[in-house]
């Protein structure tokens, strides 16, 4: 049986010995499989978007989750669709939103990489029944890898290396650890696998009141002045979000 199917079936599994042994939680857990299931069907038949606000429409009422703010991740998927990236990495996956956006605007034949930590402290973490719908993100001879592991760790850094094989990224998303060393640590190590002319993009830029640990906003006012880059922020006191944009020289 193909992996595919052996985590479709595990997933379901998993969601009925969940109602199972408790039984209140059973019209909540088949809502669940039910969504799961239809949104599996959408993305093997349905015609994919071709606009950003198409893409996080498309998403609605599904175990996919577009955790942005539509104005500011319809301005991003803008520059995607300029850009056109062929070799794109994202750091921090979560829900799979920004993930399924970034396959329905790359151009047929791209590589797109995806690393996310299993628990991670923002939310970090997907559960292994979805993988099979991130599977299905990919179309037109697209490539998608998902590495399940801490971008910090230097084999993690190692292992994209192997998959680009020699190549420079042309677009890097990083929404991972939102700590101030982690954001930073996250920029030091993947950006300069980053083409000249490629883009780095930062999730939660804008000061988040919510979260003191989250510090995105610091390293990007830091940082922003060495770059030519775009600030993409619907309202300065939203509290969240945010999204900047650095072009590499």
């Amino acid at each position: 049986m193909p992996e595919e199917s052996q985590l479709q079936i595990c997933g379901l599994a998993f969601l009925l010995h969940r109602a199972e042994n408790n039984p209140t939680l059973m019209p909540k857990l088949l809502l669940k499989g039910v969504r799961y299931l239809k949104f599996y069907g959408q993305l093997s038949f349905s015609r994919r978007p071709q606009t950003p606000e198409a893409a996080v429409d498309f998403c609605a009422d599904s175990p996919v989750i577009v955790t942005q703010v539509r104005s500011e991740i319809s301005e991003l998927g803008k520059l995607l669709r300029a850009h056109a990236p062929m070799r794109s990495l994202e750091i921090g996956t979560n829900y799979g939103g920004t993930l399924f956006l970034l396959c329905s605007l790359s151009p047929p034949g791209a590589r797109i990489i995806s690393v996310d930590l299993p628990g991670g402290r923002f939310g970090g973490g997907y559960p292994r029944r979805k993988i099979p719908l991130y599977w299905k993100f990919p179309r037109n001879g697209q490539r998608l890898r998902l590495v399940r592991a801490d971008s910090h760790l230097p084999e993690t850094r190692h292992q994209v290396e192997r998959i680009l094989a020699g190549e420079r990224l042309d677009y890097l998303f990083i929404d991972g650890d939102h700590t101030y060393e982690g954001v930073r640590r996250d920029f030091e190590m993947y950006s300069p696998l980053v083409r000249s002319g490629g883009m780095v993009a930062f999730h939660d830029i804008a000061p988040h009141r919510g979260d003191k640990d989250c510090q995105v906003d610091k390293f990007w006012n830091e940082i922003k002045q060495d770059y030519p880059y775009r600030e993409i922020i619907e309202n300065p006191e939203q509290g969240w979000a945010g999204i900047g944009v650095l072009f590499m020289p």
